[in-house]
């Protein structure tokens, strides 16, 4: 599943790893989000997914200590996904939900934005997650 993981980005808040000629898997530490480093997670993982062709991701966020704040959480569905499938077609997002509403970037409003700019899928483990952007 996800053996062949490579190593592309990480910092205090999260990593982005690639696993090669499928995917970005985008997923965080359980450390206090801070915005410049939830910010750079997303920065890479376009910066990736254009660098190979890619359009699938996975973003885990079950480890995620709390929800994005406000602007991050704008910035992310305005900025970020807009600009994103301007460059890249077809994104496909498969999310790992946080189990604890509290945490939880994935509301229904924030997944109804999201569907605006891409395919989303909302997944409880990565097996099933990584299946369905596998067979796309």
């Amino acid at each position: 599943m996800l053996e062949d993981t490579k190593h592309y980005f990480s910092n205090a808040v999260g990593s982005v790893l690639y696993v090669p000629g499928s995917f970005v898997y985008l997923h965080w530490t359980g450390e206090a989000l801070q915005s410049v480093e939830l910010r750079a997670l997303y920065v890479h993982a376009r910066n990736l997914m254009l660098r190979y062709h890619l359009h699938r991701i996975v973003a885990d966020h079950r480890a995620m200590p709390a929800a994005f704040s406000p602007t991050d959480r704008d910035w992310l569905l305005t900025e970020w996904f807009p600009h994103t499938t301007e460059e890249i077609s077809r994104v496909r997002y498969a999310a790992l939900p946080s189990p604890d509403p509290q945490r939880r970037l994935h509301t229904d409003e924030v997944l109804e934005a999201l569907r605006r700019h891409a395919e989303v899928a909302i997944f409880d483990d990565i097996a099933t997650a990584t299946a369905w952007l596998e067979a796309e």
